[in-house]
């Protein structure tokens, strides 16, 4: 058995050394900075080994780095050959993909790996702003599109989490000690702190201070620091408590109202291909239990 580290992040890596910039590599495979960073440091400890030496001037390739690269470039030219070779006499099939950011980071990203082996034959374009030539699109809501096939896949289920080491603590003590991390939507607060405290039976007073962001990722990367706490979706933070770098502080949860779903363009509903990674979401959904 191959003892490989994560072809993603050995993906990132190459991306990452062929611009020497984290924001021009996110950009490039459509995710994240913090995507890009997350998996350059699981790559950095799967090696044991620095790759890129960080200052104010930006990044640059360690020695580390100088001697790994040409060797990931010569694989993935090896394998994008061999699966060009094979696709030109089979055909490829193009899948196009409209996710939202903060999913795609910390819910879809992780899975690629599944959905490559699921799909081996589709060429992915993963986009995080709406396009009109999508097949399928991952939306945040609360009801069906009345002119698409549209499902339900996840609700949400908010939980109040924090660095672990505020287990342990009194509740109201943390609350009243912690600054409450709020994210925006059109320059307004979502109403997840106010509808977690009303659940909780708490004072909304909590909720009043705190620090803004302008998206859920940045306000999970706070909590993960000790910055903060936050209300946030567990559908999106499956690895950051499974690895123990979030807790919840609470039991407490709030379902809903808005979900994510699968919207399926007419007329691409029932190509295979479309239905195929309709089924792939549907089963990784289910894992989550």
């Amino acid at each position: 058995m191959r003892r490989l580290p994560s072809l993603i992040a050995l993906r990132f890596f190459e991306e990452t050394a062929r611009h020497l910039s984290f924001n021009r590599a996110a950009s490039a495979l459509c995710v994240t900075q913090g995507a890009v960073s997350r998996q350059i440091k699981i790559l950095e400890e799967s090696l044991g080994a620095k790759l890129f030496e960080r200052d104010h001037k930006g990044i640059r390739l360690t020695a580390a780095g100088l001697q790994l690269l040409p060797c990931v470039s010569e694989a993935f030219d090896t394998i994008e050959r061999g699966t060009r070779t094979v696709t030109t006499a089979k055909g490829r099939r193009r899948l196009v993909l409209s996710v939202p950011p903060t999913f795609a980071t910390q819910w879809f990203s992780p899975r690629l790996g599944s959905l490559a082996v699921e799909l081996p034959d589709v060429e992915l374009s993963i986009r995080t702003e709406p396009t009109e030539d999508c097949h399928c699109n991952i939306r945040f809501g609360r009801e069906a599109l009345p002119d698409a096939h549209s499902e339900l896949l996840m609700i949400e289920r908010h939980t109040l989490v924090g660095a672990p080491h505020l287990l342990g603590r009194p509740l109201e003590a943390v609350l009243e000690h912690m600054p409450a991390l709020h994210v925006l939507h059109n320059e307004a607060r979502l109403d997840l702190w106010p509808n977690w405290l009303a659940t909780a039976g708490l004072p909304a007073r909590y909720a009043e201070n705190g620090i803004e962001f302008s998206n859920l990722e940045q306000a999970i990367h706070a909590a993960r620091k000790g910055a903060g706490l936050a209300v946030v979706d567990r559908n999106m933070i499956v690895e950051e408590l499974a690895d123990g770098s979030l807790a919840r502080i609470s039991e407490i949860e709030v379902s809903g109202p808005y979900g994510y779903w699968l919207d399926m363009a007419q007329r691409h509903a029932a190509l295979e291909h479309v239905q195929a990674f309709a089924s792939w979401m549907r089963e990784e959904v289910l894992k989550m239990g």
